[in-house]
């Protein structure tokens, strides 16, 4: 193809102006189940027009660059281009259900949606989603730069379902009704919902093209995403800095708290074979600053975890517990607590955490790791040990309460 491009493209021009690719991708073989070649002789090479049918072009095509890691032959799996069918029927859920929260504002450029973006009306949340959003683009660019694309489409993954469905839109659906916040929590959803779908594109060109269109993103000069310049993470960090939102990195900690304490919350609902919609009662055994934290989002966490109350004890109680960051918490459902049940439990929970105690702790005694890693990962890595042995003395405390 090069010499081609040289022998015809462009006649007279320099050299370096007819050569049509700088850049070649070798992706690996696609074998099937066992890691044999698809061959018509075995009869184990799917027609891609019959996955197209059932998975959707998107679909298929998300799903295999999910599975293709840089340099290694992919075995195919049905099962995860499901799954890349399934996250796209989840981009187009949740851009419709941004539809139905409200009506859409002019979202025609960066620029008019961040006008709406209130900085003294930011929280917490908003921060989270925006660090989370940044460091996303900057996933993606290193991942188009180094061709590592299954990297790339497993952040877009998580960003989108954990990040933006699960937490952020959950937790924005109360801000929605209330008339003051509304446009801000509305103009924030659309700026994150327009920054995915650029770089959503590549991997979905389909799917991303109808909404883009659908959800007002597309200027009168430009009427395809397709011609849209993606935005880079420092582009848009400067955005929104000349609008006057410096975004609070130090927020995500702080969420990430909350989306652990209300997952733990869940679980030991889950375990008490509490029903998740059923409204029970929460008690926090917590300090001072644990249970500041907790009063000023409690609102949301009741929300969330699907309590009529969440309140504060200062002393232990027979019922069943967790750990959580903020300190160990109750649940109260009304039923005597069976002892015996819930030492086995706890024990068991007890048991995880030594585990993860001792692999963690395996890693920071290893000199080739310790030796190698940054200085931010051996922070993370002690960090977490600190947590992991905090949470196995509560539970340890907890086992000899009982």
């Amino acid at each position: 193809m090069i010499m081609a491009g040289l022998e015809f493209a462009q006649p007279g021009a320099p050299v370096e102006q007819r050569i049509p690719f700088k850049h070649v991708y070798f992706n690996g073989i696609v074998r099937d189940k066992q890691g044999r070649k698809m061959s018509k002789t075995l009869g184990n090479s799917p027609d891609p027009l019959d996955l197209i049918a059932k998975y959707g072009a998107d679909g298929l095509r998300f799903g295999l660059l999910q599975i293709a890691p840089l340099g290694q032959d992919v075995k195919f799996d049905e099962d995860r281009i499901e799954s890349g069918k399934n996250f796209c029927n989840k981009v187009w859920n949740a851009c419709r259900f941004r539809q139905m929260s409200g009506p859409m504002a002019d979202n025609s450029s960066l620029d008019a949606i961040l006008t709406r973006v209130d900085a003294a009306k930011l929280d917490d949340d908003d921060h989270a989603i925006l660090t989370a959003l940044v460091d996303t683009m900057r996933t993606v660019e290193r991942g188009f730069t180094d061709f590592e694309f299954a990297g790339a489409t497993q952040r877009l993954y998580s960003f989108f379902w954990n990040d933006f469905c699960d937490w952020y839109v959950e937790v924005a659906k109360s801000r929605v009704q209330d008339p003051a916040a509304k446009d801000h929590a509305l103009a924030v959803q659309d700026l994150v919902i327009r920054e995915f779908l650029l770089m959503f594109e590549p991997f979905a060109p389909f799917i991303t093209e109808e909404l883009w269109s659908l959800l007002g993103y597309a200027p009168a000069d430009k009427k395809f995403l397709q011609d849209t310049r993606i935005e880079t993470a420092d582009g848009l960090v400067a955005a929104l800095a000349a609008r006057g939102t410096q975004i609070d990195a130090a927020a995500s900690g702080r969420v990430e708290k909350l989306k652990q304490f209300t997952t733990l919350a869940r679980q030991l609902k889950a375990d008490q074979t509490v029903a998740q919609k059923r409204d029970v009662k929460f008690l926090a055994l917590a300090g001072d600053a644990e249970w500041t934290a907790i009063e000023k989002a409690v609102s949301k966490l009741t929300r969330l975890v699907g309590a009529a109350e969440l309140v504060r004890t200062t002393a232990e109680v027979a019922l069943p517990a967790t750990v959580t960051p903020f300190g160990t918490l109750y649940l109260d459902t009304g039923i005597k607590v069976d002892p015996a049940a819930e030492r086995t439990r706890l024990t068991k929970e007890l048991g995880v955490i030594n585990k993860h105690i001792a692999g963690t702790e395996a890693r920071l005694n290893n000199e080739a790791f310790t030796s190698k890693a940054p200085p931010a990962v051996l922070e993370g890595a002690l960090k977490q040990l600190a947590d992991q042995q905090a949470k196995r003395d509560e539970l340890t405390r907890l086992l000899r309460a009982l």
